[in-house]
């Protein structure tokens, strides 16, 4: 469930940090806000929960370089979904990156990258990559050929294609 809805909060985030853009013009100034407040949240948090605020030194140098990359992919994630946004809309936006998602954590899960337990490729995991692609497909590629393939013909023999989305 909670995975559920950590996915529905995405689109949410995305269309209110979309939103923001028009106000502050740029996109990074939107997605600073976003991580300032989120920053923020989770200090309070941290305090009202009793944990550990700042690091000591030894684990700040225990900790390998490349686990601190995650809040500069969490940032190139977020403005990608910021720019976007206006421009696909929201399912689009959501839709493409679940299926890098699921791709990439394919290549993590076979291979046991950065420490996590291996979960070799199979081939129900395959067919349902496969299936994905496809319906990503028939999500952001198939209404745009109807559309296209439609007004080709002459107005009366013109399909509706409304109902499709």
């Amino acid at each position: 469930m909670l995975g559920l809805v950590a996915g529905a909060v995405v689109p949410f985030q995305t269309a209110v940090n979309s939103r923001l853009r028009t106000y502050v013009i740029s996109p990074f100034v939107s997605s600073l806000i976003s991580f300032m407040v989120g920053t923020i949240f989770l200090i309070v948090i941290i305090i009202l929960s009793g944990g550990q605020l700042l690091l000591t030194s030894a684990q700040l140098h225990a900790i390998p370089w490349w686990m601190y990359l995650g809040g500069v992919l969490g940032m190139i994630g977020l403005t990608t979904n910021i720019l976007l946004f206006p421009i696909l809309g929201s399912v689009q936006t959501v839709i493409m990156p679940v299926l890098g998602q699921i791709m990439m954590s394919m290549i993590i899960d076979n291979y046991g990258m950065f420490g996590t337990t291996r979960h070799p490729l199979s081939l129900m995991r395959m067919v349902g990559v496969l299936l994905l692609i496809v319906g990503v497909l028939i999500v952001v590629a198939l209404p745009e050929y109807l559309a296209r393939n439609s007004m080709k013909r002459p107005p009366e023999q013109r399909v509706k294609w409304k109902w499709l989305w």
